[in-house]
């Protein structure tokens, strides 16, 4: 009776765990920050288009862009998604599934701790944004 009740309480389960891992691993034990790989040194002031940090926490994203070459930050609500057996972190009107890389993958430039957040087609398209992040 109780692998029976294992065998189907598991696949229930299982969603809700990936849930918190992509969750766990954008925010860590309190929260980190991200850069997008290639931004600029933040500590310098100056930045370039695209240069972009995340700081995650369990509740919320800050997110630092750099707009005409100074940064700008904005607080998104920060939500964990599930469907079609996917699963990630929501922000900013945007899905994202989230995948951790080697360091070793070309993207990561060596990086050892790499994501990639790919955002999930809304149906109207087929279109995704990739963003590359690294801590």
């Amino acid at each position: 009776m109780r692998t029976l009740f294992l065998f189907f309480t598991l696949p229930i389960l299982g969603p809700a765990c990936a849930q918190a891992d992509a969750l766990t691993t954008l925010t860590g034990a309190k929260g980190q920050q991200w850069t997008v790989i290639g931004s600029s040194d933040q500590a310098g002031g100056a930045c370039k288009e695209g240069d972009a940090t995340y700081m995650f926490s369990a509740k919320d994203v800050v997110v630092k862009k750099c707009t005409g070459g100074a940064w700008k930050s904005s607080t998104e609500v920060l939500a964990t998604w599930a469907a079609g057996g996917k699963n990630g972190v929501a922000f900013g009107g945007e899905k994202y599934e989230v995948k951790q890389l080697p360091a070793s993958a070309p993207a990561c430039k060596g990086h050892e701790h790499c994501v990639r957040l790919a955002t999930m087609p809304d149906g109207k398209t087929d279109a995704t944004r990739t963003i590359y992040l690294w801590h």
